[in-house]
């Protein structure tokens, strides 16, 4: 009896083990990755702040400050700049982020400054130049991209007085 029971034990570990042997399976993937030439972005070396110029603290309306050309500007001073960012890498599709809005600060006093971005593949296309949204993407072409970038200010009625600066941010990733 002993060794039926020998037997048994043996047949049912035998089974075991078939059963483990046939429920393994076995798959691949192949890893791939595309290398592209370093993508930069860059404030260009002229364009290179945000500029409302100088302002009333009475400005009764919206300060407008264009990205695509000074003639559309509201409620500006009369020496304005926009900024420029020069994208550099491989042809293609590029993803662009940007900050929604720019705390300006004087002291404890401050406002929110809400960044308008425009984009075109040529310096010379500026003045028609598309709106880019934060989060979409732009195509470089002839290995670049240019954005500039504007923005609007609340009315100022009673806004205390002193130079106000805030910092805005810009990045890119390849799609």
């Amino acid at each position: 009896m002993k060794t039926t029971v020998k037997i048994l034990a043996l047949a049912f570990f035998m089974v075991g083990l078939s059963q483990v042997a046939s429920a393994q399976k076995a798959s691949s993937a192949t890893a791939t990755a595309e290398v592209l030439q370093d993508l930069t972005i860059t404030l260009d070396g002229t364009l290179n702040a945000i500029n409302f110029g100088r302002v009333s603290s009475s400005t009764p309306g919206i300060i407008r400050l264009d990205p695509n050309t000074s003639a559309n500007d509201a409620n500006t001073g009369s020496v304005t700049n926009v900024a420029r960012f020069d994208l550099s890498g491989a042809n293609g599709g590029v993803t662009v982020f940007y900050d929604a809005s720019v705390t300006m600060t004087a002291g404890a006093n401050n406002f929110v400054m809400t960044p308008l971005v425009v984009g075109n593949v040529s310096t010379a296309n500026r003045a028609i130049a598309a709106p880019v949204a934060s989060g979409s993407t732009v195509t470089l072409a002839s290995n670049a991209f240019f954005l500039w970038v504007g923005g609007t200010i609340p009315q100022l009625t009673s806004q205390p007085v002193g130079t106000y600066i805030g910092t805005f941010n810009i990045s890119a990733e390849y799609n």
